[in-house]
């Protein structure tokens, strides 16, 4: 036992000598170290050159610490030998501990973060089990965090966290996706009017303002609600459903609950597809503006012109912004097909 050794455990080195080894284990550890000792004192061969093992040692005054072991044994045919090289491993466990955190939780909520949530999800389905998935936007949200700062837009993001479990029934697991969106997992819920029942549940947490500050705030919900099996039969699909529920009850306003069904697969699909024609009929030039002029009534002197833009569909003819411009909703192509609009419109000789 080197002064090093004795240090670590905290004991000089002249009160470990000629002590049994049990004394830096763990009480609970000792039968199987006993249990391994007898086999090398037989002369069992036990694979132990070299190898480093992670277990749990203890000090004099009673704490336990993890320990990296590595350990060598041999036995010359009248006595046994063993050696070992012992390292405290707290700080590494600590660190691993940490790293784990940040993985898989939301550090300023202290919530799952979603790749946690979808891998306990993936569990529970994996186990044939049914879930229920909610995701929720915060309506109202983004007008406080600009008006007020990120300050307060964080401590309401915490105050939401704190606030949205106490409605769910035991078992349930919340988490936050990013922004303001959270998720909810209820675990061997499959019934959609139970389900929904949580959901409104949940709405009515919001009606009650928020008090950061000294500041009272109103925010609202929207919730979209998916159940398995029936709305998705993996992880992936279910939560992508709840999220096309979520869309659906922003779309309508907010600060409301939609359950999904699969109209709203379809509607999406059909979205996705004509902003993919949109895009090719922009490069297509397809696209063109038609003007209409603005007339002063009383002298018929025309002051302007409005810019209307319309798509020159080359199978279904000239189609209006009705037929199309819905597509565009939260798509990024709608600021690019914005800005064509400004330049042909500045560039057209009828400016």
């Amino acid at each position: 036992m080197n002064r090093a050794a004795a240090e670590l455990f905290g004991y000089a080195r002249e009160e470990m000598i000629g002590r049994p080894v049990e004394i830096i284990i763990p009480e609970r550890l000792r039968s199987s170290h006993a249990r391994g000792f007898a086999r090398a004192m037989a002369g069992e061969e036990l694979n132990l050159g070299g190898k480093a093992v992670e277990v749990y040692a203890i000090r004099k005054d009673g704490a336990e610490f993890p320990i990296e072991l590595t350990l060598c044994a041999w036995h010359d045919g009248r006595e046994m030998g063993a050696g070992a090289v012992i390292r405290d491993i707290t700080e590494r466990r600590e660190r691993d501990s940490r790293l784990l955190r940040l993985a898989s939780q939301d550090l300023l909520t202290g919530l799952h973060n979603r790749s946690r949530f979808v891998e306990i999800l993936k569990i529970e389905m994996t186990a044939g089990r049914p879930a229920t998935v909610l995701i929720i936007d915060i309506d109202g949200f983004q007008d406080v965090n600009d008006t007020h700062g990120h300050v307060v837009g964080d401590s309401i993001l915490q105050s939401v966290a704190v606030r949205l479990p106490h409605p769910l029934p035991a078992g349930a697991e919340v988490a936050r996706f990013g922004g303001d969106e959270f998720a909810v997992l209820l675990p061997n819920l499959g019934d959609r009017a139970a389900a929904a029942a949580v959901a409104e549940a949940m709405h009515e947490a919001f009606v009650r303002p928020f008090e950061v500050g000294g500041q009272i705030l109103e925010l609202g919900a929207s919730i979209g609600v998916a159940v398995s099996p029936l709305d998705g039969d993996d992880a992936d699909e279910l939560v992508a459903s709840a999220d096309l529920a979520l869309v659906q009850a922003k779309s309508g306003g907010g600060r409301t609950v939609r359950m999904y069904d699969r109209a709203m697969r379809n509607e999406a699909n059909a979205r996705r597809a004509l902003r993919d024609e949109l895009l090719k009929a922009l490069r297509s030039h397809e696209l063109v503006l038609h003007y209409q002029p603005q007339v002063h009534i009383a002298s018929g002197i025309i002051f302007g012109v409005e810019a209307l833009i319309r798509w020159q569909h080359p199978q279904r003819g000239l189609l209006l912004p009705g037929a199309f411009l819905p597509a565009l909703e939260q798509s990024s192509l709608a600021l690019e097909i914005g800005w064509w609009t400004l330049d042909e419109a500045c560039r057209s000789p009828r400016s």
